[in-house]
């Protein structure tokens, strides 16, 4: 996007922000308040950024043939903990969290786990639901494996994503629980077809290192 738009962007913002502020009661001019805008429009840009990120190319360029994998079992690929912050949007404000990820592997074919990690992010920087969250990383995953519509035993592939996450919204307003979480889980593949693989990978999951 070229400087002049971006710009043009932030002074629309910043006006909104004006609007919200104005519509609480409060004193623009005030001290602590005369940058807030600017503030605030920069920060939902950058929390936002992940729009503008090609998650396509995250995973396309760390997929690796492993004829060890292939040649055996394929066994599990397992990335826990993986921090996220992300922004709801149903009220703008923001929820944070961990997501686990678990794929197997099809046809020997493994990604860089670094990745996980990169694509988890790029979609938590939108505005998001927590479910949604976990389904787009879900299906990015399994259609960079290659893992559609899986459902036979005998195709290996399939993925497992769980996010665990507080939300401001139930902080701060509502029921203001501070000790509350929310899971959430998309599986896709052989996880979805075999309860007893999707259950290992939970308590692989929830074991404490």
């Amino acid at each position: 996007m070229a400087p002049c738009r971006d710009k043009d962007k932030v002074a629309r913002m910043e006006q909104a922000v004006r609007v919200l502020i104005h519509g609480l009661g409060e004193d623009l001019e005030r001290e602590g308040l005369r940058d807030t805008p600017k503030r605030v429009a920069k920060a939902l840009l950058d929390c936002t950024q992940g729009y503008h990120q090609d998650t396509s190319s995250t995973l396309g360029t760390a997929l690796f043939h492993e004829p060890i994998v292939h040649d055996g079992d394929e066994g599990v690929v397992l990335v826990r903990d993986i921090d996220f912050a992300s922004t709801s949007e149903e009220t703008l404000l923001p929820f944070h969290g961990r997501c686990h990820v678990a794929y197997r592997p099809k046809n020997g074919v493994v990604l860089g786990l670094s990745k996980l990690a990169r694509l988890t992010k790029q979609y938590a920087k939108r505005l998001q639901t927590q479910e949604r969250l976990a389904a787009e990383v879900a299906h990015a995953l399994q259609q960079s494996l290659e893992c559609y519509g899986i459902a036979d035993a005998g195709c290996a592939g399939g993925v497992m994503v769980v996010c665990d996450a507080a939300h401001m919204c139930m902080v701060a307003r509502g029921v203001e629980n501070h000790s509350g979480s929310t899971t959430s889980f998309a599986v896709r593949g052989a996880f979805a077809s075999r309860p007893d693989m999707r259950r290992a990978v939970l308590r692989l999951f929830r074991e404490k290192q």
